[in-house]
């Protein structure tokens, strides 16, 4: 992403009360760009981190991003089963990696897991679980959701809780506790309805709090607060 194509999505977001947005590092590359981004936009913070997909390259370059101004999180990171990009034992140990460094230096941790859930909440016991851990992109169901709230793991929703295929992430909404849940778009992708097909763009995460005030049958002003206030203290922004 261009700085000048940053400008346009932030100037989008923010004609959409869209006030913060965290950028998402998925590789050295991207970690590198989100930084930049962050440090060039006000209200604009970045993560730093490997993607599973990413695993077999390793984790060289992220450690010393970590330490630099702006940067809210360690990852994204974790286990990606579906597609299996790299293999499964790299993809566990680089995950073991970056939960020793959101430890080391006391930084919150962001999850991606897909069809790997018994292996992601295994390490994340042997591991030790961060203090501020979040499920980006939460994609599990109420029983996935419980294992993950009863450890004290935050549950981030996209763009997936509006689809009409995915009663089981609005179940796992419906039980998720206010003070543990989030939102997000995890733009480009994952587009809520009603513009499916379009790339996604963090204006767009409204949508994701309509249906999610839908869903719990809150008004949106009450999911808006609780989880600005959620993202305040998970990723420490007001710090």
């Amino acid at each position: 992403m261009t700085l000048k194509e940053s400008e346009e999505l932030l100037l989008a977001a923010r004609a959409a009360k869209v006030e913060r947005c965290i950028v998402i590092g998925t590789d050295r590359e991207t970690s590198a760009e989100a930084q930049q981004v962050a440090q060039t936009h006000e209200g604009v913070w970045a993560t730093a981190g490997i993607h599973p997909h990413e695993a077999e390259h390793g984790t060289d370059g992220i450690l010393e991003l970590l330490d630099q101004p702006f940067v809210a999180a360690v990852g994204e990171c974790g286990l990606d089963y579906f597609y299996d990009h790299s293999p499964r034992n790299e993809q566990r140990s680089v995950f073991a990696e970056h939960i020793g460094w959101a430890h080391e230096l006391d930084q919150t941790l962001v999850v991606h897991t897909r069809q790997a859930w018994d292996d992601t909440f295994a390490i994340l016991d042997s591991e030790g679980i961060p203090p501020r851990t979040v499920f980006h992109c939460f994609t599990g169901g109420v029983a996935e959701a419980q294992e993950a709230l009863s450890r004290g793991v935050s549950l981030s929703f996209s763009g997936i809780v509006t689809f009409p295929n995915a009663e089981n992430v609005r179940e796992a909404a419906a039980a998720c506790p206010l003070d543990q849940m989030l939102v997000e778009t995890d733009a480009p992708f994952l587009t809520p309805v009603p513009y499916r097909g379009k790339p996604n763009a963090p204006a767009n995460v409204v949508f994701v709090g309509q249906k999610l005030a839908e869903t719990k049958r809150l008004p949106v002003a009450d999911i808006a607060e609780a989880t600005w206030n959620n993202a305040s203290k998970l990723y420490r922004l007001d710090d």
